[in-house]
């Protein structure tokens, strides 16, 4: 049995470059704001329960949404987000009472962002134009980022549900890059889910995955062109 040293190549040896990029558009949920966070309140609730159902309620939220854009119909971000939590909690025999379920549903609105987020786009601003290409409700993200204070950073908030439309279809990419005015060779798209890296790169946008918790990525395709752990590590690799 032979064995040969595997050497890596010239490109992989190479700092990968992002010249050309003059605006950034980013996820919303998951990358820049901690949809988990929300798991204290339901674990003061149900204990051991809350990292389950915080992770649940996600989940099956984007999994409403595509299925929505399956069928061809249309609902909101914040309709799903509470047809979502009803739907996991019956799943899991909790009784959510009427008051508990408000609570949540106004705590989804107050989301921390991840620690370094501030900081970060504090510097990413000061080279680049940013925004956010989401599925979520606009006023729902609107009021994220003031109670969070990174409002001023972002240009523009762009939802795709005016459009009656989810991502990852090419559609909903395509509505980020007529609303920002630049190519998509010239926007650089960064999230943090798995899905939306794939729909992201298959439509063409410079990708950067968010990956936090070092998991993989979906065997499926395409890949990103860049894998970072936070976005001060993509500030650093984007020169800012």
């Amino acid at each position: 049995m032979f064995f040969f040293e595997q050497r890596p190549s010239r490109v992989a040896r190479e700092k990968p470059r992002f010249d050309a990029i003059e605006a950034l558009a980013f996820d919303h949920y998951g990358t820049l704001f901690d949809k988990h966070a929300i798991s204290e309140l339901i674990e003061a609730e149900f204990p051991g329960r809350g990292q389950e159902v915080a992770e649940s309620w996600y989940v099956t939220t984007k999994e409403y949404c595509w299925l929505n854009g399956m069928m061809e119909r249309h609902q909101t971000w914040d309709d799903l987000t509470k047809r979502a939590l009803a739907y996991v909690c019956k799943v899991r025999g909790i009784e959510l009472a009427p008051d508990l379920h408000d609570r949540l549903i106004q705590a989804d609105l107050m989301l921390p962002p991840f620690p370094e987020v501030p900081a970060a786009l504090e510097r990413l601003a000061a080279k680049f134009d940013l925004f956010v290409l989401s599925m979520g409700s606009p006023w729902m993200i609107e009021a994220s980022q003031k109670n969070a204070g990174v409002s001023q950073w972002f240009k523009k908030i762009i939802s795709v549900e005016p459009y009656k439309v989810y991502k990852p279809s090419a559609k909903a990419y395509d509505i980020g890059t007529r609303e920002i005015g630049l190519p998509k060779e010239r926007i650089g798209f960064v999230s943090s889910n798995s899905f939306d890296v794939m729909g992201s790169a298959n439509y063409g946008f410079p990708t950067f995955w968010m990956n936090r918790t070092g998991g993989p990525l979906d065997t499926l395709g395409p890949t990103p062109n860049l894998v970072v752990g936070d976005l001060a590590e993509l500030a650093e690799v984007l020169g800012v």
